[in-house]
């Protein structure tokens, strides 16, 4: 089986379901922001301060050259992935990229005791306002590389995880 590769905004359940439907189908689960703080033997938001945003995408995209060539995997992506031209281009000759999405509401539900892991959160005066914002300038590019689209508002994780396991 290729590869499935979960795209999408931060805590949209990239990482939780991706490691549900990797149990079930019998793959492997790469977790790309948990791989980076491995390599770099620093957490996300430490990449950020010490070495900015640039330099974290450029090890991101070195990754995720390298994680694509693994086989019978489930990826998730950082949610920014889809910020670098380069990455758009890589992701988009993929077969299942799938696009988990969250709204403001349900992003911050889900986010809300882990601001402190996540780097352009840190920063943000007003939290719903920050994401809205965020999340739009996004929507194209989410929506360029995808295959699909599994709306997780309202949607337990088995309900998104038979989204996708139907799609696939």
């Amino acid at each position: 089986m290729s590869n499935i590769v979960l795209i999408g905004f931060m805590g949209s359940g990239k990482s939780t379901i991706g490691k549900k439907i990797a149990n079930k189908k019998d793959m492997k689960f790469i977790d790309m922001d948990f791989e980076i703080e491995k390599l770099e033997n620093k957490t996300i938001s430490e990449i950020f301060k010490d070495y900015g945003e640039i330099y974290f995408r450029e090890k991101e995209t070195e990754l995720l050259k390298k994680v694509l060539t693994s086989e019978n995997a489930v990826i998730s992506t950082g949610g920014g992935i889809i910020e670098n031209k380069e990455n758009r281009g890589i992701l988009h000759k993929e077969e299942n990229v799938i696009w988990l999405y969250a709204d403001a509401e349900k992003i911050i539900k889900n986010i809300k005791h882990e601001i402190y892991k996540r780097p352009k959160l840190m920063e943000a005066k007003n939290l719903e306002e920050y994401i809205e914002k965020l999340l739009k300038s996004r929507h194209s590019k989410y929506k360029e590389v995808s295959n699909i689209k599994v709306n997780t508002n309202n949607k337990n994780i088995d309900e998104v995880m038979s989204d996708i396991l139907v799609y696939i």
